[in-house]
């Protein structure tokens, strides 16, 4: 099967990120060229459901349409239009929600000063009329803020914030996580983003961050809701995920091997562990380069001192909450795809530069009956 030709018909369903799909993938001998030419020269050009389909008022009858955005921003505000980012003329959305971290600011400099206030102005801008804050969260360079369709707005409530520091001694915010839940419609959604660990040999860490902050914004969320636990988790963040391969400056120049840098991706080992904190999350199965450690600038890998291994640190996340379901430990990640919440769409924006990495978003439809 040739993913790059079939996908572009709407009616196909953005394939899972397990084994089964790894696989069948990479095997493509045409796919497998296609992605080596776009690693080796950082010429990928992602593409967006939707575009120019006709909008409607969201009634109850049809599913929520969904962006997610993850994007290290390295410190600063860009500058320039995100119009390719949004593509807010082209494509209606009912949600759209952005997790950032070194948002605005170093880590350093958000240690005295973590307002992200105008970076939330920009959005709006970039957004428009049409689109009102439902709520936002920080916690020192860390950012999320879900904005919703004004067509939405009057089937929502209860916006709730959470965070969770894990930086030193439990206390400063460069590491840890941020939560908000919304309810639509009686169903609650959580959005989380974070940003882990960092270091090429520091993925037990992270795997041990991450399942303290899924606990700890569960148990936030269920607290707030009166009781009620989440319907859906998407989870944004730079989960700091490297490469299990040595890779050099060298190496990066002259040769391009898309599906054995993938196949040592730590995350992706990390959920085939079935007792691993990721084994019940989904992701959508992962067709673009890596996004970090790149020039801020120019799409080339950054080779100079400060080289780093490659890595797919900007992820996005999802599940279903299972309280009514069984699923086997010995499943890892999950061969079935959840039921009410459909990932449509994941890629990556080469388009967007001014940071050392690119950003990430997936596009879901999600029912709410």
């Amino acid at each position: 099967m040739n993913y790059l030709s079939t996908h572009k018909q709407e009616s196909i369903p953005f394939p899972i990120f397990n084994q089964k799909n790894f696989s069948e993938f990479s095997q493509d001998s045409k796919l497998i060229g296609h992605l080596n030419q776009e690693m080796l020269h950082l010429n990928h050009k992602c593409s967006y459901k939707w575009i120019n389909s006709p909008k409607s008022e969201w009634t109850l009858e049809n599913d929520i349409k969904m962006l997610v955005i993850t994007w290290n921003m390295h410190g600063m505000i860009p500058g320039y239009s995100l119009k390719r980012l949004f593509n807010i003329e082209q494509i209606h959305h009912d949600l759209i929600v952005i997790g950032t971290q070194e948002c605005s600011r170093s880590i350093a400099v958000s240690l005295l000063c973590e307002s992200k206030g105008s970076w939330e102005v920009k959005l709006q801008e970039e957004l428009g009329k049409n689109y009102v804050k439902l709520q936002s969260s920080t916690l020192n360079a860390m950012h999320l803020i879900v904005f919703a369709h004004v067509l939405l707005v009057p089937k929502i409530k209860n916006g709730n914030p959470y965070t969770l520091s894990q930086g030193f001694m439990g206390i400063v915010g460069n590491k840890g996580g941020i939560a908000i839940s919304v309810n639509i419609n009686d169903k609650i959604f959580l959005f989380a983003n974070s940003h882990l660990e960092s270091g090429q040999n520091a993925e037990a860490k992270r795997q041990t961050q991450f399942s303290k902050l899924e606990t700890h914004f569960e148990n936030e969320v269920f607290s707030s809701h009166k009781n009620v636990p989440y319907d859906y988790l998407i989870w944004t963040g730079d989960f700091n995920s490297r490469i299990d391969q040595k890779i050099t400056a060298q190496t990066i120049r002259n040769h391009s091997d898309f599906f054995g840098w993938l196949s040592n991706d730590q995350m992706y080992q990390s959920r085939n562990n079935s007792l691993n904190y990721q084994s019940y999350f989904y992701e959508g199965m992962i067709l673009f380069p890596p996004t970090y450690k790149l020039l801020e600038n120019q799409n080339q890998w950054a080779v100079g001192n400060d080289f780093r291994i490659p890595g797919w640190c900007d992820r996005i996340l999802f599940k279903e909450n299972q309280k009514s379901k069984t699923i086997s430990s010995t499943q890892g990640i999950n061969e079935n795809t959840p039921s009410s919440i459909k990932l449509q769409n994941y890629d990556a924006n080469f388009d967007i530069l001014g940071s050392d990495h690119r950003p990430v978003f997936a596009q879901f439809t999600v029912s709410c009956l």
